[in-house]
């Protein structure tokens, strides 16, 4: 004990005598302060997913306000990452912002997070944090679709959601979400031009599809819940094809029977088919197989279409030749392309399946021998021969190929309808026997049944818009459609227009007569789209 308290003696002498002669500078630290009072800024925020959050803090500066970026040596960053923990919680750590204020998309999944503000002092390296609570709530089970061109990039294409009370059941509110494909894709958007927006329902319990988006360069997946890219275009093969330059994305089969539907796609000339069968907990697990061939002669250039909801069991997948002028089917699960049976040629003056003499500019399905919850609809398709422009009607629902009445209609529209050689698109009523087509500034109605003229029904309200897509409110699947899940099935049409001078697109929906087509009312719902729209569709809802 005497030992220890002489060596304790002995170290508190010599550190009296050590000399310290270091070099320290001392400064007082630069104050810096992050403040919200007398801001609008709140204490926890609730969002919903792809809403815009800004925050605006008081940021001092050696107690002056910052109110230009330039006035102090500051740099900021904004962070956003989970405020849960634990197994499934999400710890990825998002940077989405650079700047004092904070003003950006919210992309995040449906959960509670936190958003912080480090601001750092290059003069030191110290740093001040700001935090905040911001719960993030997801809604995209349902709404419109709306794919388009990009005003500002084209040449690529993007996709917005349509959520109002029309289209969305159970909606109280009304707004768009806009680019989302890029906003959930590291800002880019989709190369090509848009051919076709389609939400399968490969699985009957939403959020487990995937919705396919197909411009003329290539075909994606992405989620329905996050829009996020789940399927690049190779993840639709078992063996993806050499080349990629797909004209039309599909399905087949009215989702009445089970393992009866397909995907469809039409890739440089050549016809895949993907079958499967529904399930209520996974989505797609089956793949493009095999291209479909024809062993006696040569197939041409395929129409960007393929009958969507034909009797199934007869048939595989149906499609037009336009080189060779006819329809040319596959059988249920098998590879070969063949023609139909030799139709009865007394009914219109030529077999109007196999050597139509007609080009085939657009089609839709509709009205066919029911409009109940079978869902037996014909196919509608505007045909060209020469300046002459025809509505073919054809029955694929209840046929089978060695049928010789397959054609059931063909009418004249050259010289009843007006603009009708100058129509960019069409949709086919699945209640009502009309069609409608746009041409130029304006909306046509064609009620075929009467065999009259067409009429007018709307004009786009601002100079320089013209008319690039139509589309009813339906929905192939018969069992989603016949149970009345599809929000104003059938009583609401989707007009979407471009002014080029402006280069503003437009989207205009409104109530209609199901059966005569009219317009009811003058109530309308109207957004403005960042781009040329050239495809629409309803995004599946189990609701």
């Amino acid at each position: 004990m005497k030992k220890l308290l002489i060596f304790a003696i002995s170290l508190v002498a010599f550190s009296a005598c050590y000399d310290d002669k270091g070099n320290y500078d001392y400064h007082e630290l630069e104050e810096v302060l992050i403040d919200t009072a007398g801001t609008t800024m709140q204490a926890e925020y609730a969002i919903m997913r792809y809403d815009s959050l800004r925050l605006a803090p008081n940021i001092y500066f050696e107690g002056e306000l910052v109110t230009d970026e330039s006035m102090a040596p500051l740099d900021y960053m904004w962070t956003i990452y989970s405020a849960t923990t634990g197994v499934g919680a999400n710890q990825v750590i998002d940077t989405i912002g650079y700047h004092s204020v904070l003003d950006t998309v919210i992309t995040r999944t449906g959960g509670a997070y936190y958003v912080q503000l480090a601001v750092t002092n290059r003069n030191d390296g110290i740093r001040q944090f700001f935090r905040t609570m911001v719960t993030v709530s997801e809604i995209f089970d349902g709404g419109w679709m709306v794919f388009y061109e990009r005003a500002d990039m084209p040449g690529y294409s993007d996709l917005a959601l349509i959520y109002n009370p029309w289209v969305k059941s159970n909606s109280t509110t009304n707004r768009i979400y806009e680019n989302l494909y890029s906003t959930n894709n590291g800002g880019e958007p989709l190369p090509g031009s848009p051919v076709r927006c389609l939400d399968i329902a490969v699985s009957l319990t939403s959020g487990n599809n995937y919705i396919g988006l197909c411009t003329d360069q290539t075909l994606v997946g992405v989620s329905e819940n996050g829009f996020e890219r789940a399927l690049a275009f190779g993840d639709f093969f078992y063996q993806q094809p050499a080349t990629e330059a797909p004209v039309w994305y599909g399905q087949h089969g009215g989702g009445a029977v089970s393992g009866y539907s397909s995907e469809v796609l039409i890739n440089d000339g050549s016809i895949y088919t993907n079958t499967y069968s529904f399930s209520a907990t996974e989505g797609r697990t089956t793949k493009f197989g095999m291209p479909k061939r024809s062993e006696e002669e040569t197939i041409g250039e395929l129409a960007a279409w393929n009958a969507e909801v034909p009797n199934a069991m007869n048939y595989g997948v149906i499609v037009y030749d336009q080189t060779n002028q006819c329809f040319r089917y596959a059988a249920y699960n098998s590879s070969r392309l063949e023609r139909f049976a030799a139709q009865d040629v007394t009914k219109f003056g030529g077999d109007m399946l196999n050597n139509t003499g007609m080009t085939m500019l657009m089609s839709d399905w509709g009205k066919g021998t029911s409009a109940s919850a079978a869902l037996l609809p014909h196919d509608y398709s505007i045909m060209a021969e020469g300046t002459n422009r025809y509505l073919l009607v054809t029955n694929f629902a209840t046929t089978a190929p060695s049928d010789n009445n397959i054609c059931v209609g063909k009418y004249k529209l050259t010289g009843k309808c007006g603009g009708i050689a100058n129509a960019t698109t069409m949709a086919a009523s699945h209640v009502g026997s009309f069609i409608y087509y746009g041409s130029g500034n304006k909306l046509y109605r064609y009620a075929y049944d009467g065999r009259g003229m067409a009429k007018a029904i709307w004009s786009a309200p601002n100079e320089g818009e013209e008319v690039t897509c139509v589309r009813m409110m339906k929905y192939y699947h018969a069992t989603i459609y016949g149970y009345g899940m599809v929000p104003s099935a059938d009583n609401l049409v989707h007009i979407a227009t471009w002014n080029e001078q402006t280069q503003q697109g437009h989207l205009y929906q409104y109530r209609i007569d199901p059966a005569s087509g009219d317009i009811k009312g003058k109530a309308c719902y109207d957004y403005a789209i960042p781009g040329k729209v050239k495809d629409m569709a309803w995004k599946f809802s189990m609701q």
